[in-house]
């Protein structure tokens, strides 16, 4: 079950002797709001064991089967959503003696549910990437067919200059996207205390979550506009790229959620120190330098004049980030 709004968080308490199967077996209450893929054979949720610490550090996490130990179905899934874009079925979902067992131990739940979003958020940005290169043959397709004025519409020089800056972009929202894959491969094993790596890991998870999102929806979005008026119409497909864009932007965390997590990992981890050095090989060394001098002034402002105004530093430090690891790959 994913990270969306809940209305109440579940509680777990140890199963009893006589009906606990093998393993650590928990019995847990409470519903989720909003659960992605309700209908899958096996789920993670978060709930709070009783006489735990109140807050996010007396969370623990859980594997909940869709079936119990005996057969019967193991929740209750209260009504399915009607939501734009993928048809996944997402839907409200009640715990009542819910059979979970525990992941790890109680105490690390917290740190293990971020593990689970670290990884849903890699896979996230790559979904992202494939759905832009997607929208973005759709249209080329189309503008490869479509004449205007005595030519194929990809001919006229405007568009051609948007295709080609498009393709550039793609390029380097892969490389983003790739690079928190490759780090993730290299640290998904750490326990705590995690190792420096491990935070360079998250800042570039942030920051791929929360540009290959923004780069999908605008890329559907100008798809769509190169189909023009045809490009509203559903029987085509080009809008069907923009609103599964709006949901992978909405899913595993918003562009708020990533621009407040990767500040807090620069701010208390300075995991921007260590992404600036294995950028240096690539990068100018002025580039980094302002990059860098920019970062280091934003996080001594005052608390709420750094959150409010984070966005435009966020971008451009996501933007430098996927141009350099382009140019290493290209």
């Amino acid at each position: 079950m994913d990270d969306g709004d809940q209305r109440r968080l579940g509680f777990g308490r140890r199963c009893r002797d006589d009906s606990r199967p093998a393993g650590d077996c928990w019995l847990l209450t409470g519903d989720k709001y909003f659960a992605s893929n309700a209908s899958a054979e096996l789920a993670v949720a978060a709930a709070r064991p009783e006489g735990a610490a109140a807050g996010v550090r007396g969370l623990a996490l859980f594997l909940v089967p869709r079936y119990r130990h005996g057969g019967e179905l193991n929740y209750f899934i209260r009504r399915l959503k009607d939501k734009i874009g993928t048809r996944v079925p997402t839907g409200e979902v009640e715990l009542k003696q819910s059979q979970g067992y525990l992941l790890g131990s109680a105490e690390s739940g917290i740190y293990l549910i971020l593990e689970v979003l670290n990884l849903s958020r890699v896979a996230n940005s790559v979904v992202n990437v494939a759905l832009a290169q997607r929208a973005m043959a759709d249209a080329l397709s189309y503008a490869e067919q479509l004449a205007a004025f005595g030519k194929r519409i990809l001919d006229h020089p405007q568009l051609r200059h948007q295709f080609e800056n498009r393709l550039t972009a793609l390029r380097s929202a892969f490389a983003l996207a790739w690079d928190s894959v490759q780090l993730l491969n290299d640290v998904w094993m750490e326990r705590l205390p995690y190792s420096d790596r491990y935070h360079l890991f998250r800042l570039v998870a942030h920051l791929a979550k929360y540009w290959t999102a923004e780069f999908a929806v605008e890329t559907a979005k100008w798809a769509m506009e190169v189909h023009a008026g045809l490009g509203g119409l559903a029987e085509y497909g080009a809008e069907r790229w923009l609103r599964e864009a709006m949901i992978l932007a909405i899913w595993e965390g918003t562009s708020h959620r990533h621009i407040l997590d990767g500040l807090e990992v620069m701010e208390r981890k300075r995991a921007h120190k260590m992404l600036f050095r294995g950028l240096a090989e690539i990068a100018s060394s002025k580039e980094l330098q302002d990059m860098e001098s920019e970062v280091e002034q934003h996080l001594k402002l005052p608390p709420e004049e750094r959150e409010a105004l984070a966005e435009p530093l966020f971008r451009r430090l996501a933007i430098l980030t996927a141009e350099t690891l382009a140019r290493k790959s290209g």
